[in-house]
């Protein structure tokens, strides 16, 4: 009886690390091993929560179209708030307390693959972030909200 052939290797081109659990990618390269069912409820639950949905609505009444595509010359309409550095990635005070963007499903899931890489775009300033940047750009993200608030 034929088997399908097991991809055992990480999807990065050229890496020979065995992949994750999870998906194509070794550890490295953005690949997830398993996360307890706890931790997934709340990661989930996160989502769940009036701040969120108050953040979330307040940000795709502000940018109602995708600003990745705009910088693309296209008009799409937003229907994703994207966390510009993966709060999971950095801490669960990053899921409040971060850059936000509006983007269409299609550049959300570009932007994600783009995070597996450790790279963190910001579409409407066109900037490239590392996770060693969010301390840096949250300070002086704090800074000019202060500045504008006084």
């Amino acid at each position: 009886m034929p088997t399908l052939p097991t991809n055992t290797k990480c999807s990065s081109l050229g890496c020979k690390n065995p992949r994750s659990k999870l998906n194509s990618y070794c550890v490295e390269h953005g690949g997830l091993n398993t996360i307890s069912t706890q931790e997934r409820k709340e990661f989930v639950s996160m989502y769940q929560t009036n701040q969120w949905r108050t953040l979330r609505q307040v940000q795709l009444s502000k940018q109602p179209l995708c600003e990745s595509c705009l910088t693309h010359g296209k008009v799409t309409q937003a229907n994703h708030v994207d966390h510009v550095f993966p709060w999971a990635k950095i801490n669960k005070q990053a899921f409040y307390h971060n850059l936000f963007q509006s983007l269409c499903h299609e550049c959300h899931s570009v932007k994600t693959s783009e995070e597996r890489q450790g790279t963190y775009t910001h579409f409407s300033t066109g900037k490239q972030y590392t996770p060693n940047d969010y301390r840096t750009v949250m300070m002086n993200n704090d800074k000019t909200n202060t500045t504008l608030i006084n």
